[in-house]
């Protein structure tokens, strides 16, 4: 007996129970890299945001003389793999001191190291800003140095203030929301500050930046895995070369929409990847700064991503039965 056109009507002809198609949903993935890795992509994802922050860089100082020890710049962070063009930022600049010519810091960065006796640091176009301005005793009293620049402002130049002098407090930092909640990242490191006391001495920005000190208040490094700058060191080893700026921050870089990349950007186009894919994450380390009490080192970078939640459909297509295929042809109602 002929079986004709009587499998599975609502099943496409497939052989067994019927199996209408179904949409599902991968959920988002977000990783943190707090030191190098490698991401793994879910099996669906088609898309990357990321935020991208590298090592911010170390605070200045003047320890020893005649050394002017410097801050370092930080070190590089970075998103590779196939198919993307390798994203990367550029490390934190190092807080500048005494020397005037030549410059001995790696004071360009990401963003700009502050200035000592020497000009400021450069930040790096659509990832961060230049540092603040130093002055010598001889034009305003006392030495004193600039704040870092950071993700999101100019590192601060030394103040006038209540008849004193002040070095500069390290930018405040960007905020990003890629892991859920709000977190403020890449600040400046403050200016250290021999004279005047505590309150003559630059912060760290707002974000992870290290603290400016002197022998009377404690430096502090930036702030691990922020990309934030250490803060600089001054001691009066040397009379008028008293100088420690703040370091920069690393270079930000962010595809989240709605947010902002460094020096003033917008956010970037997201990434778009391979599924089942691995990709190499670097993560910067912070830039070394002036030998002190206390670290005045860069804070390590970090990278964040996220893979989007993707909606797909499932189930099997419909295939017929070779018996079935064969009595239709046979009867004359089989079409290609």
């Amino acid at each position: 007996m002929e079986r004709g056109l009587t499998m599975a009507d609502t099943n496409g002809g497939i052989i067994g129970p019927d199996n209408p198609p179904t949409t599902s949903t991968q959920s988002a993935v977000i990783t943190t890299f707090n030191s190098s890795g490698t991401l793994t992509t879910a099996a669906k994802t088609k898309e990357l945001q990321y935020l991208i922050i590298a090592g911010g860089g170390g605070g200045g100082g003047h320890p020893v003389a005649p050394t002017y020890t410097v801050g370092s710049r930080g070190g590089t962070s970075s998103i590779a793999g196939t198919p993307i063009t390798t994203v990367d930022t550029v490390g934190g600049g190092g807080g500048k001191t005494g020397a005037f010519s030549p410059s001995p810091s790696e004071g360009d960065g990401g963003s700009g190291g502050g200035g000592g006796r020497s000009p400021v640091g450069t930040g790096t176009a659509n990832q961060g800003f230049n540092g603040g301005s130093g002055a010598r005793a001889n034009s305003v009293g006392a030495d004193v140095s600039g704040g870092g620049g950071s993700a999101g402002a100019l590192g601060q130049p030394w103040q006038p203030i209540s008849g004193t002098v002040k070095s500069g407090n390290g930018a405040d930092g960007l905020a990003s929301s890629i892991t859920g909640s709000s977190v403020t990242r890449a600040a400046g490191g403050g200016g250290g500050q021999y004279y005047f006391g505590a309150g003559r001495i630059g912060t760290g920005g707002s974000g992870g930046g290290g603290n400016g000190g002197n022998p009377a208040n404690t430096v502090s490094a930036g702030s691990a895995n922020t990309g934030s700058g250490g803060g600089g060191w001054a001691d009066n080893v040397t009379a008028f070369n008293d100088f420690g700026a703040g370091g920069g921050a690393g270079g930000y870089r962010c595809s989240v929409p709605g947010e902002s990349s460094g020096g003033g950007a917008s956010a970037e186009s997201t990434l778009t990847v391979v599924g089942s894919t691995e990709y190499t994450i670097t993560v910067g380390a912070g830039g070394a700064g002036a030998s002190a009490p206390a670290s005045t080192s860069g804070g390590s970078g970090i990278v964040v991503t996220k893979q989007p939640a993707v909606d797909f459909v499932s189930g099997a297509s419909g295939m017929w039965s070779l018996g079935a295929v064969y009595d239709n042809v046979k009867a004359g109602t089989w079409t290609n």
